[in-house]
């Protein structure tokens, strides 16, 4: 195997030792080359056989690329070649990985190999219902509890042992939802995000078999940004790792952005601890950054006093200094971003002052006219003013990304990019498989496995209308809750005759006779048959198709969505449709925000920074470097939370290759009030010789409010 493209410290990486392995990789360093390297080193030394190996990423795109690499190299083959090999290694995000070994070792717990996995939304539902069952005060809300569980299971602790430090009554109340909700989903055979790994480990502790066959299968174990484990992640690789201690993880401290996912820390921190025969590798060279951004980016991390120390360096360009600028609020940052995306994108000179105006009179949208008829009321208070619009020849926008604290940030941005006619797409949105043409089809599919699947039987029991309301459907429900989960009761044409001792008047009955005969239609569809033929077979009998194009403009584009679910449907139609069902829901389940950014749409990408880590651009806009803002207001009281907001920053500015502009607001409105924050510590630990103050930036005392001679020790941190 050829290794001449890499640098000294990925070589050292690719051949480390066998046991266990450290690689502290910078941003922008080439972690997943060193990575996909190490796999087909491995392999090609006949040190591991590639099926008995596991990387582990927290993506899908991750996973996807890494795999994509690998083959190549295992192949020997170029771009895009998908031959097959004997053997692969397993790959993929600790969740899928978790999800695949439960469809085989699940039952052991009581569940069946066909359980489905509740979404954020499912699970939100689940718990209104029971919350409302049990009559609990308004101020708790559903996402609170979902937050409480969640908190709980990423620490293995079961509703029993549930101790996350709250006040006792509270904490006791919790734990009564917790217990309820967990009742709820082993009643229908469900499991959440978080049970994937949970029950995974728990069977792995309570069934010494399992893990040692797990353990056998998998005798090389590498994860990708190990710094994002959690409690639940890090027991799961020790107990896998423990006989072999062959565990190669590459992380970065400086990156840790995900603590209230329940991510630690403490488990790259104390790594050497945890295996003291540790190698400890560092990859410091960036190839992403220009000299200017990666001096900038090196001194904010500096500000978090505990870290694995690194020293950045990069051969590139010292490139173009970064721009901080301060506006007067955030329509007028709004109008900063789209302004220079406008002057860096136009094909003429984009060094040249002066921006194009697009002269052709445009159709206004609605609310293009809504934000117009704005301007012209005097009593609607805006700062907008006449904008100049992206000419019709204009390079590429894929490389353009505006990133922010929070999603509500998003609001004036977007106003401002349509008035200017700047095309973009907000990661972390309204989702494709959130829409409810989408969330509709697939709980009829979802329904086709397993008909005790009480979020999805509640969706679409009367959708498209049956006359089947709500007080038929809690019979049904009690029906189902109240049924143990032995063989019998998975026979669902047993569980139709049960169904028809309920007390319900004719007319209901029958609409609910027909939909179970409908569900058992689905579900008895010949083995042989695909995945597509199902789909199109639920349509059609629930007359769904039907009732969605009803002649209407928006009927047909809701359609057009549930067609493009076919088309993602197609790559499992080499399967039995219910091999193919289960990993399509699967895959539906486990996706994340970044897996459904599209990378082909000429677009500027609008999205969190917790979103953004991971990716790159040519040119960055990180917006609201304001105290309040970034760092979070939530985070200022505690240490702990103040070093991860510092992260969170290195990681915004880590992202851009060439161009990076910084930007804060004098005032900003933001849950009915105007708030006047002071400029981000962020921006007073940047290096003056690598920034360029713009306008009023600049400040009395010579940038950015405060003494230009205080010695970054005095930041008050």
């Amino acid at each position: 195997m050829d290794l001449s493209s890499l640098n000294n410290k990925q070589l050292e990486a690719v051949q480390a030792p066998m046991g266990p392995v450290l690689v502290l990789a910078g941003a922008g360093s080439g972690k997943t080359r060193a990575l996909s390297y190490r796999i087909a080193w491995l392999c090609g030394q006949k040190l591991v056989d590639a099926g008995n190996i596991l990387a582990l990423t927290f993506t899908n795109k991750a996973a996807k690329e890494m795999g994509e690499r690998v083959r190549r190299l295992l192949e020997g083959a170029p771009v895009g070649h998908r031959g097959a090999l004997s053997a692969l290694p397993t790959l993929g995000t600790f969740h899928s990985v978790c999800a695949k070994i439960l469809r085989r070792e699940i039952y052991r717990l009581g569940y069946t190999r066909s359980f489905t996995i509740y979404d954020a939304d499912d699970q939100g539902k689940a718990i209104k219902d029971i919350i409302g069952d049990l009559h609990i005060d308004k101020r708790y809300s559903p996402g609170f509890f979902r937050h409480m569980i969640s908190t709980g299971k990423n620490i293995l602790q079961t509703p029993d042992e549930l101790d996350i430090g709250l006040e006792p009554d509270l904490q006791n109340l919790v734990r009564e939802v917790y217990s309820r909700y967990q009742n709820y989903l082993f009643r229908q055979n469900g499991t959440d995000f978080d049970d994937l790994l949970m029950l995974t480990v728990k069977i792995f502790q309570s069934f010494p078999e399992v893990l040692q066959k797990y353990q056998d299968q998998f005798k090389y174990i590498l994860v990708d940004e190990y710094q994002d484990t959690n409690h639940a992640q890090y027991v799961f690789l020790r107990l896998l790792a423990h006989t072999h201690k062959n565990l190669f993880v590459v992380g970065d401290d400086a990156q840790s952005i995900y603590g209230f996912r329940g991510s630690s820390i403490r488990n790259i921190l104390n790594f050497e601890a945890d295996y003291p025969q540790t190698v400890v590798i560092k990859l410091e060279q960036n190839y992403r950054s220009t000299q200017n951004i990666l001096a900038a980016a090196q001194k904010v991390i500096e500000l978090n006093p505990e870290q694995k120390p690194k020293k950045l360096w990069t051969q590139n360009a010292a490139g173009r200094k970064i721009q901080v600028a301060e506006q007067i609020d955030e329509a007028a940052e709004a109008e900063f971003v789209a302004k220079n995306i406008i002057k860096l994108s136009s094909k003429n000179n984009p060094d040249e002052e002066e921006i194009i105006y697009e002269q052709e009179e445009k159709p206004f949208s609605i609310l293009d006219q809504f934000l117009k008829k704005a301007k012209s009321n005097p009593r609607v208070k805006t700062t907008l003013t006449f904008l100049p619009q992206l000419p019709k020849q204009h390079a590429s926008l894929n490389d353009f990304a505006v990133l922010f604290r929070t999603h509500a940030q998003s609001r004036a941005l977007e106003e401002v990019f349509i008035e200017s006619g700047i095309p973009y797409q907000i990661v972390g949105g309204l989702k494709f498989y959130q829409r409810k043409e989408i969330k509709d089809v697939l709980a009829y599919l979802r329904l086709a496995l397993n008909y005790r699947d009480l979020i999805s039987l509640k969706r679409v029991i009367n959708e498209p209308a049956r006359g089947i309301g709500d007080r038929s459907f809690q019979l049904i429900r009690d029906l189902l809750m109240n049924e143990s989960l032995d063989e019998a009761t998975q026979d669902l044409e047993k569980f139709g005759a049960k169904i028809k001792e309920l007390k319900f008047g004719p007319k209901i009955g029958n609409a609910v006779d027909e939909f179970f005969l409908l569900i058992r239609h689905l579900s008895a569809l010949p083995e042989q048959e695909s995945l597509c033929s199902l789909m199109r077979l639920a349509v059609k009998r629930t007359k769904y198709e039907q009732w969605l194009r009803d002649g209407t403009e928006m009927g047909e584009t809701r359609w057009e969505n549930v067609e493009e679910l076919f088309t993602v449907a197609e790559k499992f139609s080499g399967l039995p449709w219910r091999r193919g069902l289960e990993s399509f829901l699967e895959e539906v389940a486990l996706i994340t925000e970044i897996d459904e950014q599209d990378d082909q749409k000429d677009c500027v990408t609008l999205m969190t920074l917790h979103s953004a880590k991971g990716l790159e651009f040519n040119t960055v806009f990180l917006v609201g470097l304001e105290e309040g803002v970034l760092p979070h207001s939530r985070s200022l009281l505690s240490p702990a939370e103040l070093s991860e907001e510092v992260r969170l920053a290195y990681v915004g500015l880590t992202r851009a290759r060439q161009n990076l502009f910084l930007t804060f607001a004098r005032r900003r409105r933001g849950f009915g009030s105007v708030q006047y924050n002071q400029p981000s510590r962020i921006l007073r630990a940047l290096p003056r010789d690598n920034i360029e103050y713009k306008g009023s930036a600049l400040g009395e005392s010579g940038g950015v409010y405060y003494d230009k001679s205080e010695s970054d020790d005095n930041l008050d941190f």
